[in-house]
């Protein structure tokens, strides 16, 4: 597993609780002698961002105490912050802090528990005692929040720091550089402050010089500094070879936007490698990202309401989900318990345009909003367990949503403020089998699903709207809408098709282990390796076929396929044409949307990685 970033921190102590006259959290167990501390609010995240960022994988693996300190931090399971320091003449020491990160797999290294407080560490000669120090003092005021993780530079340290970044004199006098930094998928973002600085500005005139020059620009303290905030773009002369590792030219980084005032510099930026992910083989890619454990649910297509791109969720093995923007970058984590039962829905809870993500396990209904939180009074707790992914209805498309819960037998209706449903009186009988879905065929709203013994056709409040004709043994296919028909299969692949006045038709049987989807325009059958309509075969490969989806993208339809034994994905027009440069592997079905003229996709191309593409 290749894993992230500098961490480096601490140390702590044990200190007679007669002169503790308060609460003794981890910043007060910080060393003294750190050269740096670096704060991590979220570890899930930090871990996923950081295993797909080329630059600091670069810096880990050329030094000894990183690489060390980075196998210690994968080894640490909970989510909650933990603060790294790191300090010694060479560097060379290091201490995580935080609450309960000991477990079995550190047992064999250096650590010290203080009340609730953990200590991991690769020093043998620790000195314990409470931190009084202004620095770690002046640290922990700093606003962390939306950060990834935060870095501290002390006093004595920070004119090296600037000096492996800048290639100009610096004025600079015995000040403390503390920056915010965010990381994500080849990009850091930072945000902080110089403490205790003597920095003057001159020479504004040069702000438009620099605006407009991307290319052969360096950052000067003496003149390019500014009293307010003003975007300053800044290469830098010379190669960027911070702590002495493996030097990495200095023309791939940025540092932009600075504010000086109150003897207090704050510093906005970026560095970034700016990396492609596409190559020759794929030119469609966007991008590939990597997690820390397998997943086991999606990529899934999601809109991000702010900018209208589409942004994926996905779900790991320990049941965390994240949300991973178009630049594929994690913009959060969030463990839940229990596995998301295979499907994710947005709607608009408060009709203001923001959308929050609707999902269920097996014991918990969920309705979270774009930053990974809990709405309302959701999740929703159920003692029995869920059988089926969450049905969404919006009857008269104006956002009055409807939650269907299926638990085995009985059906339970909520609306998007998770309040039961006045009305809806489902009488239960033998076990659900498909996920209801509504419908609204000439004029008419209606709820459908299969039992193990019929096909129900119900009204809004769960009552029975249409009754099929006649008694048939159906399969455990989805049910379809296809002109003014419901269309499924019996249990002998027939294709059946029921109109709305409860008149059934059964059509031509297919053949052991076909399939069958639809839209109101389209009906497709898999057979054996053909796909057909009722104009055109088509031929794939032999195989264990999955993900047979009919999808509407920019006002055309389009057919896919997934070859689970192959690993292929195939996408097709409506006319059943395979598409230039399909079949793609993959190791999962693919989920698709749209943004603007082009259709994007996502798919897993191994169990930890996640690749997004784009089709003109």
């Amino acid at each position: 597993m290749r894993t992230f970033l500098l961490s480096f921190f601490l140390f702590f102590i044990l200190f007679s609780c007669k002169n503790i006259t308060e609460d003794i959290g981890p910043y007060d167990l910080i060393n003294e002698n750190s050269k740096i501390i670096i704060s991590i609010n979220n570890l899930s995240k930090f871990k996923n961002s950081i295993v797909n960022n080329h630059y600091f994988n670069s810096i880990i693996n050329s030094n000894s105490t990183l690489k060390s300190l980075v196998n210690d931090i994968n080894k640490i399971k909970i989510d909650k912050q933990i603060i790294i320091g790191l300090y010694g003449d060479k560097i060379e020491h290091y201490d995580i802090i935080g609450k309960k990160i000991i477990n079995d797999s550190t047992n064999k290294k250096q650590f010290y528990s203080f009340k609730n407080i953990d200590i991991i560490s690769n020093n043998e000669n620790k000195v314990h005692a409470i931190n009084k120090k202004h620095f770690i003092n002046k640290f922990k005021k700093i606003n962390q929040n939306n950060t990834n993780f935060s870095v501290a530079l002390d006093s004595s340290f920070t004119n090296y720091f600037m000096d492996k970044i800048f290639d100009k004199e610096k004025l600079i006098s015995a000040g403390n550089l503390l920056l915010n930094i965010s990381t994500s998928n080849n990009l850091i973002l930072l945000d902080g402050v110089i403490d205790n600085c003597n920095i003057k500005t001159e020479d504004k005139s040069r702000l438009e010089e620099i605006k407009n020059d991307d290319k052969s620009l360096y950052f000067d303290f003496e003149t390019d500094l500014l009293e307010e905030y003003d975007a300053l773009i800044t290469n830098q002369d010379k190669e960027f070879n911070f702590f002495e590792f493996e030097k990495t030219k200095a023309k791939d980084f940025k540092i932009f936007q600075f504010k000086n005032g109150d003897n207090i510099l704050n510093i906005n930026g970026i560095i970034s490698e700016f990396k492609t992910e596409s190559n020759n083989d794929e030119d469609n890619l966007k991008f590939g990202i990597n997690l820390a454990n397998d997943i086991i649910l999606g990529p899934i297509i999601v809109k991000n309401h702010i900018n209208n791109k589409n942004e994926i969720i996905v779900q790991d093995s320990e049941n965390k989900i994240h949300l991973i923007n178009n630049d594929g970058q994690v913009e959060w984590t969030k463990k839940i318990n229990g596995k998301i039962l295979k499907e994710i829905y947005q709607i608009d809870t408060y009709k203001n345009g923001k959308l929050q993500y609707v999902f269920n396990t097996e014991n918990n209904l969920f309705v979270i909003d774009r930053k990974g939180r809990n709405v309302g009074r959701f999740p929703l707790k159920f003692d029995d367990k869920i059988t089926k992914p969450i049905s969404i209805f919006d009857y008269d498309k104006n956002k009055n949503y409807r939650l269907l819960i299926t638990q085995n037998r009985e059906l339970f209706m909520f609306d998007s403020k998770g309040k039961r449903v006045k009305g809806f009186e489902y009488k239960k009988k033998s076990e659900i089998i498909t996920k209801p879905k509504h419908f609204r065929i000439s004029g008419k709203d209606i709820i459908v699903f299969k039992t193990i013994d019929e096909l129900l056709i119900l009204d809004r409040r769960g009552k029975i709207r249409i009754k099929p004709k006649g008694n048939y043994n159906y399969s455990n296919n989805e049910i379809y809408q296809h002109e003014n028909n419901l269309v499924s299969t019996l249990n002998k692949n027939e294709i059946v098709k029921i109109n709305m006045k409860g008149d059934v038709k059964i059509g031509e049987s297919m053949s052991f282990n076909s399939k069958l989807i639809s839209s109101k325009n389209l009906l497709i059958t898999l057979q054996k390796n053909i796909i057909a309509n009722l104009d055109k075969e088509t031929e794939i490969e032999f195989g264990k076929y999955d993900g047979f989806k009919i999808y509407n993208l920019n006002k055309n339809e389009f057919v896919t396929v997934y070859d689970s034994q192959n690993k292929n994905l195939y996408f097709l027009d409506k006319n059943l044409n395979i598409q230039d440069g399909f079949p793609i592997y993959s190791k999962s079905e693919a989920n698709f949307s749209t943004y603007k003229d082009e259709i994007e996709f996502s798919l897993k191309s191994d169990d930890r990685t996640i690749k997004f593409y784009t089709i003109k």
